[in-house]
């Protein structure tokens, strides 16, 4: 184990520490007196030297953090113009007003597209006679869901409702329909996905079976 420790500040503290010890009396330990006070002067100055630079770390720490604050503060009312030069141009449709200022025109909206097809349609029972209805897709830009119906007896499905949430109570369901389908679109703007359907067979007692379709 190292009679010195390895890190700046012990090294500084243990020939602090051990100066007055040894200047007691330096022939007793083999040392002279001119040996000491060599060693003094270059602790002193060591002590000058590490006393600096952790005025200088610290004094750097509050530089940096000034910075920080000066930079977000002009930042702030900056980014605040740059809204206001933008809405001038947009309230008065100049886009020569963007050259003026030097900032880029906003790029016009990218088109979203279709939307994610709805998948895992899922149905339960709901009491006093009704079918509660579950799906999992995507309401992201702009995106709604269809509910389409088709009863027993009926050749085409009929939209019963739209809805922005992933499920959908049909208490429409006329008392005794032996059999219903459904299935679910996506919407958005002119872009429609359709997802799989969901066939449902009612017994007389109430009792479901249910068969995806195609």
């Amino acid at each position: 184990m190292p009679v010195v420790p390895q890190t700046i500040i012990g090294k500084l503290e243990f020939y602090e520490e051990h100066l007055p010890v040894w200047s007691k009396d330096p022939a007793a330990i083999g040392l002279t007196p001119v040996q000491l006070v060599e060693l003094a002067n270059r602790t002193s100055a060591a002590r000058a030297a590490y006393d600096a630079a952790h005025a200088a770390r610290s004094a750097a720490k509050a530089s940096t953090l000034s910075q920080a604050q000066s930079i977000d503060a002009m930042h702030d009312l900056g980014g605040d113009l740059i809204k206001t030069i933008r809405t001038f141009a947009e309230t008065n449709d100049d886009p020569a007003v963007f050259v003026l200022a030097e900032i880029p025109a906003p790029a016009p909206p990218t088109p979203a597209g279709p939307p994610e097809q709805p998948t895992e349609l899922a149905a339960n029972f709901l009491l006093p006679f009704g079918i509660g209805l579950s799906w999992k897709g995507s309401v992201a830009q702009g995106a709604y869901f269809g509910i389409w119906r088709r009863l027993d007896g009926e050749n085409e499905f009929t939209l019963v409702a739209t809805s922005k949430e992933k499920s959908f109570d049909d208490q429409t369901l006329p008392a005794g329909a032996a059999s219903v389908s459904y299935y679910i679109s996506a919407h958005r703007e002119s872009f429609t996905v359709n997802g799989s359907a969901l066939s449902i067979q009612i017994g007389a007692n109430g009792n479901m079976s249910l068969s995806m379709a195609a």
